[in-house]
């Protein structure tokens, strides 16, 4: 069972005799704890060792040996006593990963969810989505690196090891059977929910018992987290029946954490400023009078901005935030109703992934129209430009702040918040101290700033690619689309640059001969050489045509010929002025610009 965050020494029935962080062993006999630790029992959670393990919030597999009777008493949460109040279970939690219309069925995908590396793909043989974790049990190389084979099995490259939607190992291909489960790959509960992917990272049970039974507890354990589908954190109004919402999804890998990006949605007082010109105007700013609709709770708080944005203009905006990462924002304006919704997926330290979904609804049918009619990879696009507005100060501010706080300095000695505007940025704040045990990669300290690692620089920060385009199916689509189009208008230009060079010489030709003895004579009679075979003059008379065709009728002068080479110029250099646009929008799947519109604009 792996575990990780606040561990729960959870008493389920087995005595654990050893544990092992990433399969290396790390300590000897650990007993289990009582419902209400003796004071031998807190002198061991004190000891640095276990301290380590669990405040560093690493994954940690316990070994069954033997059942013993289960306890009446409810499970000891190792969390709240060594922090002192109520948190939440961080893998215990649902998270989108993302959009199933993103992910390519014809291959693994790899994601980093809580520090814990899965492999996502398509099982031809469910027809669902399936999750394990992305290491073979074999020689622990990525699963993701593979194939889906035609067994509909997930295939390891390296020694050809293939695995069923639940782990178990179907094929040896050097031995022929499977009998532990020590073969077995780690697999994780996924549901598909209003287009995405949701994964709970909570092991379930090896597929196969050590006589190489199958494991009954998996079917329990699958049973189980179907019932907690429930607690998957959805939007309600894209259930409704007569749903007349229009959903811009986007996402993009983030290089700062979770938490970064949720003070940042959370926060509508930066919008006028660092979306200057994109999406706001500095020139109209209003009172920021956030307040909170909800008293702080371990699911989070509800918040209501009573003069909303654009000073106002446009009513009133409601802001939820759902405890451990999701942040839902509303606006009802006289002619359309907009929702901001954010998932901010923890990944890993510094790195998270953000899942947007900007959700319309107009009273007039026409934008609705409009707005449906864009293509998805456009939108892709459009984001992009918003997030890089905020990308470098994220992320470099992140790193100052975590600098700071590595001392031993709390958020609100660090940042200096004196403004009803920061109202949810402090709750939010609160409320991972409170009761998110200082998130799921812990506290800001030492090992914090060393995990998030060094700066970046502007062009890592503004990879467009390794960020997003490389992973979404749809810009792959996109990139195609735009290549295919690129290849027409490069060969659209090089023909009409060779049809206003020929124009020209005819032109050229019939202008100083004077006559139509040379090239006019020959596209006025079409003549044909005395004694050409059938198929020659087959070819000859085509040829002929076509030239008509493209310089024009006989003309003695040559004017003709120069229009007509004019006219094929001019396509040319359309065509020439399309590739370049075309070169231009496929750089907008690769890279930013910096600095971007805020810094340019009046």
């Amino acid at each position: 069972m792996h575990t990780g965050g606040h561990l729960k020494a959870q008493r389920k029935g087995f005595d654990w005799k050893c544990w092992r962080r990433e399969g290396v062993r790390v300590g000897g006999a650990v007993k289990l704890l009582p419902s209400i630790p003796s004071s031998e029992s807190i002198s061991r959670l004190d000891s640095p060792r276990f301290k380590a393990a669990v405040l560093t919030k690493q994954r940690v597999i316990c070994c069954a040996t033997k059942a013993i009777d289960p306890p009446k008493t409810d499970e000891f949460e190792l969390g709240k006593l060594l922090s002192g109040g109520s948190t939440i279970d961080w893998f215990n939690e649902w998270y989108p990963v993302a959009f199933t219309k993103d992910l390519d069925k014809t291959r693994p995908h790899r994601f980093m969810l809580l520090n814990i590396p899965l492999v996502i793909w398509w099982d031809p043989n469910a027809a669902a989505w399936r999750v394990l974790e992305d290491v073979c049990p074999h020689r622990l190389v990525p699963l993701s690196e593979g194939r889906i084979n035609e067994a509909g099995l997930l295939e390891c490259g390296y020694h050809g090891w293939a695995f069923n939607s639940r782990g178990r190992c179907e094929v040896v291909p050097q031995q022929g059977k499977t009998d532990t489960p020590r073969a077995c790959a780690v697999a994780y509960h996924a549901a598909e929910r209003q287009g995405l992917l949701f994964v709970l990272p909570k092991p379930l049970p090896p597929a196969l018992l050590p006589n190489g039974d199958a494991n009954a507890s998996l079917g329990e354990a699958l049973m189980e987290a179907v019932a907690e589908e429930a607690r998957i954190p959805l939007v309600p109004e894209l259930d409704e029946i007569d749903c007349k919402w229009v959903c811009q999804d986007v996402w993009r890998d983030l290089p700062y954490d979770w938490s970064t990006l949720l003070e940042n949605v959370l926060d509508p007082s930066h919008v006028p400023f660092t979306h200057h010109a994109s999406m706001s105007n500095r020139k109209k700013i209003g009172a920021f009078d956030l307040k909170l609709a909800s008293p702080l709770s371990e699911r989070g708080f509800d918040g209501i901005w009573k003069t909303g944005p654009r000073a106002g203009q446009l009513g009133s905006q409601s802001t939820t935030f759902t405890a451990p990462a999701f942040m839902t924002s509303r606006l009802d304006s006289k002619a359309f109703s907009a929702m901001t919704v954010v998932y901010a997926v923890p990944m890993r330290p510094g790195r998270c992934r953000l899942i947007n979904r900007n959700i319309l609804r107009f009273n007039n049918p026409l934008p609705q129209f409009l707005i449906s009619s864009v293509p998805s990879w456009w939108n892709h696009i459009s984001s992009h430009l918003l997030l890089e507005d905020d990308q470098i100060f994220l992320h470099l501010g992140e790193q100052e702040i975590a600098r700071r706080r590595a001392e031993g300095v709390s958020h609100s000695q660090v940042c200096y918040m004196p403004s009803q505007a920061d109202t949810y940025v402090i709750n939010f704040n609160r409320w991972i101290q409170k009761y998110g045990g200082g998130g799921p990669f812990g506290g800001a300290d030492a090992g914090f700033v060393e995990a998030i690692g060094a700066r970046l620089s502007r062009q890592q920060l503004l990879d467009r690619y390794s960020q997003h385009t490389e992973n979404c199916a749809t810009c792959q689509r996109g990139l195609k689309q735009i290549s295919v189009a690129r290849t027409i208008v490069g060969a659209v230009q090089l023909i009409t640059g060779l049809l206003s060079t020929f124009c020209a010489a005819v032109g050229v030709e019939a202008a100083s001969a004077g006559t139509a003895a040379v090239a006019g004579g020959a596209l006025s009679t079409a003549a044909v050489p005395a004694g050409a075979s059938g198929v020659v003059a087959a070819v000859g008379w085509a040829l002929l045509k076509v030239a008509v065709l493209v310089a024009g009728p006989h003309d003695p002068s040559g004017v003709g010929y120069m229009v007509r080479a004019a006219v094929w110029a001019l396509v040319a250099a359309a065509a020439a002025l399309a590739g370049s646009r075309l070169d231009g929008l496929r750089r907008l799947f690769y890279e930013g610009v910096y600095p971007p519109p805020r810094n340019l604009k009046a």
